[in-house]
């Protein structure tokens, strides 16, 4: 409950924090609303052992001087320490796209929830996320392999769209989207995989479409929103800002499909 102040009454420090942040990000204060920012605030984006790295953000001198101590050429969602600072910079760049201000809304909430797969208990400690980031490391890249998470949690994902008044077909094209938000390369995809994923997003070319879109744009914000930290040749940290423009290409995407499927 929030008062006249704008300050929350009657709730933990934790769930206080979460409540003037989603309502900064115009997303309503529910109760499921609060527990995902919550849960996505206590999961960590990189492994154990690294701190000394990802506690540096203000910092790129020592940033750049901790990840040539440790091996690390390159650190992967460098945003913020835990997944709710990913969401919250995808919720945030939502606001810059060219679409109708429902479409923003559909988006902000969906960006709210697609991460949340990711705070699986055990999801870290799964023999395949493990390997993966062995490999990573030994490569020098530093980040939290979460493999398989945009289909975990996905009854939690689906109650809280329900909570936030999503239901029927719209909930269907929401949970569509959450499901496949990790078809980072969507823009380049050709031929039957393009026709196989599309295929699967309604019965109708105008419901496939609508759910495709809406996939476009999310991919393009969940890639935006992570940052990378590259050390170069002389030891020197700097920060790249991906540019990924699958939104504002899914036109193509779209007539690639209908092409692929003749």
């Amino acid at each position: 409950m929030i008062n006249e102040t704008g300050k929350s009454e009657g709730r933990e420090p934790a769930e206080a924090k979460a409540e003037e942040e989603l309502l900064e990000l115009g997303l309503l204060t529910l109760p499921e609303n609060i527990k995902a920012v919550i849960d996505q605030q206590k999961t960590p984006q990189h492994p154990e052992g690294f701190e000394d790295i990802i506690d540096e953000k203000d910092s790129l001198e020592k940033i750049g001087k901790a990840m040539k101590e440790k091996n690390i050429r390159q650190v992967i969602h460098a945003e913020g320490p835990n997944v709710w600072d990913h969401a919250k910079s995808a919720i945030k760049l939502v606001a810059f796209l060219d679409v109708s201000d429902e479409k923003k809304a559909d988006l902000k909430l969906i960006m709210l929830y697609h991460d949340l797969g990711k705070t699986t208990p055990g999801m870290r400690e799964r023999q395949q996320n493990k390997e993966i980031l062995a490999k990573e490391l030994k490569r020098g890249k530093l980040y939290q392999p979460v493999k398989g998470h945009a289909n975990e949690r996905i009854k939690d994902v689906e109650n809280g769209f329900m909570a936030n008044g999503i239901s029927g077909h719209k909930l269907d094209v929401f949970m569509t989207v959450v499901k496949n938000h990790m078809e980072s390369s969507l823009s380049e995809m050709i031929g039957k995989k393009l026709v196989e994923l599309f295929d699967g997003f309604g019965k109708t070319d105008d419901e496939r479409k609508e759910a495709a879109e809406l996939l476009a744009l999310a991919v393009q914000v969940d890639g935006n929103a992570g940052p990378r930290i590259d050390l170069d040749e002389r030891g020197e940290a700097g920060v790249f800002l991906k540019d990924n423009k699958t939104g504002l290409e899914f036109e193509n995407i779209w007539k690639r499909y209908l092409d692929a499927r003749k």
